[in-house]
């Protein structure tokens, strides 16, 4: 145990490395200046190129079974997973059905000969050429495109592809979707949403400042390091999308990180200043803000950027980018914080208080706070615990997916093609199961005649299969022929007759076919998933089997995520730990502060799916719910989440440990610490969660349900959190707060706030 006796003393503020610091900016404080200068006004000529340098959504598991089928077929066979779709679907009030079918297939024809006229287009086969494509009623049909560039540089062309398909056609409706124009609409729609967010966060930060410091001046810094932050960290990322591949929402992730803890820490930084400048100099209160607040943004920003950096460990590019655009975000912000703000301070100096007129005095509130908490700390604890695991409890029935034209808004384009294919063809034709069935040695031929033996059994098992609506192969193009029939004609392919051989030049080549499996449900459902787990376990003769499309791609991607999880999680703890420990010279406290994350983190997650799979409050939210949650939610959410929560405690338990290490009693030292940062733990949350809570405005569900997800764990985490079940479990432990076994000798280790 760590006797009173045994605290370490404050230091003097002149031999800490932080102290250093401050002096060294405010002697320096124009250079300081002029370099952040020159930094913003590089970062804002980059800025603007980025677009051209994304890489889409970035949401599959590219190094999976299912995708590495999907390159095979891609070369065996030239089936492109990202080719387009243009849809077609007459209007319902349509009469003379022959003459009008006879005229859409005309404009079609038309439409599909100028698309193939395009640059950059490398195929196109429409309903006319594969009847296929084609729903039963006649209404409605589908082309297939594909080109031959990708990313960025297939958005031209997917562009002039729509200028074709939106000629005017009276009673015909025409759609073009896909991946490649679904990663184009969340690229531009992001990018509107971005600046749609940032209209509705800065005003409301500002008044909220405002209301805070009751300064003009004071309110306007930490927009200042907000935008500073953000405007950099894009700069830099652009530089980093250069070598490697950047996911599109990570624009999302920055904008959103970088005001909220941009600000966050610039509020924490004025706040302290103001209150060392009453009794010191500028100077004085420059280095004295650094050595303190400064301190505590340092760690803060370490533990955030321990979550965010855990996310390089999965192997999935949008959970990469996070991972990168979110450390990116953090460093600046810390590093600008302990920068560049305490040079404007010291240029500054006391006009941080200019126009003074209003400022909220919360101290006496919040003593009462934390006397009332310690009084009655047992019910507390019970009554915190118990909504808390109400709030979580939702999540037990979490459905997880992955994300796909879904994430789009309802009237999105590229999305109601999806909405119309899967209406006129079912589910499956949207996501179709692709196997990829190809000989074992080399010479071998798949339509040697036990190969076709082969492929007809599998299809006649999958036809009877009743999660399967359809299948379309080789061996069942003509539905009266039988296996003799087909090994009869397939001995000599060059001889087929028109049709057919189309088809079989279409669905093979020497020693690969292509078996399409369509499935009665959508490619989230559990009898679609169990569908694909059977075909892969499933052993044919002499040919080798793999399993690709949409289904299969989740499920890789499902199972690399609770694969790497165990191993995020383990390695964010540890290290956080770690910290702590090095922080707080105790064992016990970061425990306890794990715990406490993990409580509002899981009142986050009960709270997201209640909303978005559950579909609560989706009217006033302005999205459809998809009746599941995307896989990656939930992860990028908790690396986050862990961080952003640990933040509001480095403010609260370092300045308790300050009250304790002068030698306050325990309850003593949670009374003042509560008392010193209730107000500010507060109003960065308030700002944190206006910042975060913009972006549920968003027309992106993945990014609507990230915002409001964090907006939802800073406000439980600040007030049922650390408001309450802090102090009053701090109050129960009593001395046990500060032990540590001696053998560490953590108290010896002088990285710690005076």
């Amino acid at each position: 145990m760590t006797s009173s006796e045994e605290r370490i003393q404050p230091h003097q503020a002149k031999h800490s490395f932080f102290a250093r610091l401050g002096r060294w900016i405010y002697r320096y404080r124009g250079f300081v200046i002029l370099f952040w200068v020159a930094l913003v006004g590089l970062s804002l000529m980059l800025t603007p190129q980025i677009d051209r340098a994304l890489k889409g959504t970035g949401t599959v598991y590219e190094a999976g079974p299912a995708n590495q089928a999907e390159q095979e077929l891609k070369q065996a066979l030239n089936v492109d997973s990202n080719a387009l779709t243009a849809v077609f679907q007459e209007a319902e009030n349509s009469t003379a059905r022959e003459t009008n079918a006879n005229s859409t297939d005309a404009l079609v024809k038309v439409m599909f000969a100028q698309i193939r006229a395009l640059p950059s287009v490398d195929a196109a086969v429409s309903a006319i050429e594969q009847p296929a494509y084609r729903s039963d009623d006649g209404r409605t049909q589908y082309g297939i495109i594909n080109l031959t560039v990708s990313g960025i540089d297939a958005f031209p062309v997917i562009d002039r592809i729509e200028q074709v398909l939106n000629q005017r056609t009276p009673g015909l409706k025409t759609y073009l979707t896909g991946k490649p124009v679904v990663d184009r609409n969340a690229q531009r729609l992001s990018k509107t949403d971005l600046g749609r967010a940032e209209l509705v966060a800065l005003p409301l930060t500002l008044i909220t400042l405002l209301v805070v410091f009751g300064s003009l001046v004071a309110a306007g810094m930490p927009i200042a390091m907000g935008v500073v932050t953000v405007s950099v960290t894009l700069g830099l990322l652009y530089l980093v999308s250069l070598k490697l591949s950047v996911s599109v929402f990570a624009l999302n992730i920055t904008s959103m990180m970088g005001l909220g803890l941009g600000i966050d820490y610039s509020l924490l930084i004025v706040n302290r200043f103001r209150e060392e400048l009453v009794t010191g100099s500028v100077e004085q209160a420059v280095i004295r803000t650094v050595d303190t607040a400064g301190r505590a943004v340092f760690f803060s920003g370490l533990t955030v950027c321990i979550g965010l950096v855990c996310l390089l460990l999965f192997p999935i590019l949008l959970l990469r980018s996070l991972g990168v655009a979110g450390s990116l975000v953090v460093l600046l912000s810390v590093v600008a914080a302990l920068t560049l703000l305490p040079a404007l301070l010291g240029f500054v100096g006391h006009r941080i208080n200019l126009g003074r007129q209003l400022q909220l005095q919360a101290s006496a509130f919040w003593t009462t706070i934390a006397q009332t908490v310690i009084r009655y700390s047992l019910i507390a604890v019970v009554v915190v615990l118990v909504l808390v695991t109400g709030l979580t409890s939702p999540f037990r029935a979490a459905r997880f997916g992955l994300g796909d034209a879904n994430v789009l808004p309802a009237t999105d384009t590229a999305r109601e093609g999806i909405d119309v294919l899967r209406q006129a063809f079912g589910p499956g034709e949207v996501a179709p199961i692709l196997l990829a069935v190809s000989t074992q040695s080399a010479g071998d031929r798949i339509l040697s005649a036990p190969h076709v033996a082969t492929l007809y059994r599998l299809v006649a098992d999958l036809t009877t299969d009743p999660r399967v609506a359809g299948v379309r192969s080789l061996v069942n193009l003509e539905p009266t022929l039988t296996l003799e029939a087909y090994q009869q004609l397939y001995r000599i392919p060059n001889q087929l007759p028109l049709p057919l051989g189309t088809a079989v030049k279409q669905l093979s080549n020497g020693s690969t076919t292509l078996v399409v499996v369509n499935s009665r449900t959508s490619s989230n459902d559990p009898a679609s998933r169990a569908l694909v787990k059977a075909l892969r376990t499933r052993s044919l003769p002499g040919l080798r089997l793999q399993v690709a499309g949409q289904t299969a791609n989740e499920l890789d991607t499902i199972q690399v995520v609770y694969e790497r999880l165990p191993l995020v999680l383990t390695a964010m703890m540890m290290v956080t730990f770690v910290v702590l420990c090095v922080l707080l010279h105790s064992v016990v406290l970061p425990l306890k502060a794990i715990v406490m994350n993990l409580l509002s983190i899981g009142a986050s997650f009960g709270a997201v799916v209640f909303i978005f799979q559950e579909g609560h409050f989706q009217q006033w939210l302005n999205f459809t719910s998809v009746g599941y949650i995307d896989i990656l939610l939930p992860v990028i959410l908790f690396c986050v989440l862990f961080g952003l929560s640990m933040d509001y405690e480095v403010f609260l338990l370092t300045r308790i440990k300050e009250a304790y290490d002068r030698g306050s009693s325990n309850t003593a030292s949670i009374i003042e610490g509560l008392e010193r940062t209730g107000s500010i733990i507060t109003s960065a949350a308030t700002l944190m969660i206006i910042v975060t809570g913009a972006f549920a405005l968003t027309s992106i569900i993945f990014v609507k349900a990230v915002g409001l997800g964090i907006a939802i764990a800073v406000f439980i985490d600040a007030t049922l959190i650390r408001a309450i079940l802090v102090p009053a479990t701090m109050h129960l432990m009593g001395k046990w707060n500060w032990w540590s076994p001696r053998f560490l000798h953590l108290n010896q280790i002088h990285v710690k706030l005076d």
